[in-house]
């Protein structure tokens, strides 16, 4: 399973820009569930991970079976968020020029133009989104 949360602020949405194996991409924060770790204690230890940020969950986004990864991916919706945003955790450890992590915000209206993974996901955020 994987956990992701989908951090906004000022209609904004903050992505992890991917430079991997001469593909460029966009992910959402988040990860693999950890033994013993329920998927919204995952959640929260992977945004702070990746992103240095402490997060409050909100409501369950969204939930679906990716078939490119075959694991059940669940996302979360932050209410609140605090801390100053800093690549962390193994992202900042294997950050390279071949394998490159950027956290970035994006305008809510960028999406579409967004090359958003999975696919799925970004299906979701284009119709989901309420301010």
């Amino acid at each position: 399973m994987r956990a992701g949360t989908i951090i906004i602020k000022n209609n904004q949405i903050l992505l992890m820009h991917r430079f991997w194996q001469g593909r460029e991409y966009f992910v959402i924060p988040g990860g693999g569930i950890e033994d013993g770790e329920t998927v919204e204690e995952a959640a929260i230890r992977e945004a702070k991970e990746e992103t240095s940020l402490d997060v409050i969950l909100g409501d369950k986004f969204c939930e679906f079976y990716n078939e490119f990864d075959k694991r059940r991916n669940i996302y979360f919706l932050v209410t609140k968020f605090s801390g100053e945003i800093k690549l962390g955790g193994p992202e900042a450890e294997k950050n390279s020029e071949d394998n490159k992590y950027v956290l970035e915000w994006h305008d809510w209206s960028e999406i579409q133009n967004l090359n958003i993974v999975p696919e799925e996901l970004k299906k979701k955020l284009m119709i989901g989104y309420v301010k």
